[in-house]
């Protein structure tokens, strides 16, 4: 079923969040994995795709390192469950990317949306060879803007800071539930993106939690770690949805020919219920 909704242009756009047809399996061995540069004590990440190909296991608490889909994002219809390990250790960031391209990493020109969730705040400078300070990562499930290539301080606290011309991180919305909450390790959680031109849909157990809009560039979806070993991203499949159509509405000059055509209506109705049946 589609959502209507009314933008500022007085065009009501249908925004079907349902998939079309069958939704197809995703094989992850036709990913990728790309890392941040390296910081102090930080090494790359290291994912590890199961037999099969329906899960990836992320094993290195490390910088921020992606693992990117062999298709675009935009237009789909993702699913699958993500679940830090009971054992592993830290409290650190999982979560997504969307409209990553391949090597934004170290693109200056790179612009993708990052879904990362925090299981407890923390502080921290993570120093050399950064030039920025230390910062505040917040407990909690948010969505943010990621331009350029911003330090690891940056990713961190979601901050773009004007001593780093290079990039930065700007926080969009947090969560409607989960904004302030960590997650659990051990936990499975059922995510599902709603990804558009114009919009984002992110779901958590079925429940709709980040829902923003605005321009969104093309590009692939990629599970995000960052300082958090021991994640598995698993059971993930992908169905195509059709952008949304744009149904325009009458504007203000053309509201007395409708009402005129309405009441036309009204009233041949009116006098066909008046008329006698062989009269």
């Amino acid at each position: 079923m589609g959502v209507a909704r009314i933008n500022v242009t007085g065009i009501v756009v249908l925004s079907l969040i349902a998939g079309v047809g069958l939704a197809d399996t995703v094989d992850l061995y036709s990913w990728t994995a790309e890392s941040y540069p390296a910081v102090a004590g930080f090494g790359a990440g290291v994912w590890t795709v199961a037999p099969g190909g329906d899960s990836v296991t992320q094993s290195v608490n490390g910088q921020p390192t992606l693992f990117y889909s062999d298709f675009n994002a935009r237009g789909t219809d993702v699913r699958g469950t993500i679940t830090k390990a009971a054992g592993a250790s830290d409290d650190d960031y999982i979560g997504f990317a969307l409209g990553f391209r391949p090597g934004d990493t170290g693109n200056s020109v790179a612009a993708f949306l990052l879904v990362d969730w925090k299981q407890a705040t923390q502080s921290f400078d993570f120093g050399a060879p950064s030039t920025t300070p230390g910062s505040t990562a917040q407990a909690g499930l948010a969505v943010s803007q990621v331009t350029g290539v911003p330090t690891a301080d940056e990713l961190w606290g979601h901050t773009d800071f004007a001593s780093d011309a290079g990039g930065g991180v700007s926080e969009l919305a947090q969560a409607a539930n989960l904004g302030n909450v960590g997650y659990s390790s051990g936990a499975e959680y059922d995510f599902r993106f709603v990804f558009q031109a114009a919009s984002l849909q992110v779901y958590v157990d079925d429940v709709l939690e980040l829902d923003i809009g605005g321009s969104f560039p093309d590009g692939r979806l990629a599970f995000y770690n960052f300082s958090q070993a021991g994640v598995t991203y698993s059971a993930f499949t992908l169905d195509e949805i059709p952008e949304p159509r744009p149904i325009p509405v009458p504007g203000p000059a053309s509201l007395p020919l409708v009402l005129l055509g309405v009441a036309g209506v009204l009233a041949r109705r009116c006098r066909q219920g008046r008329s006698v049946p062989g009269s």
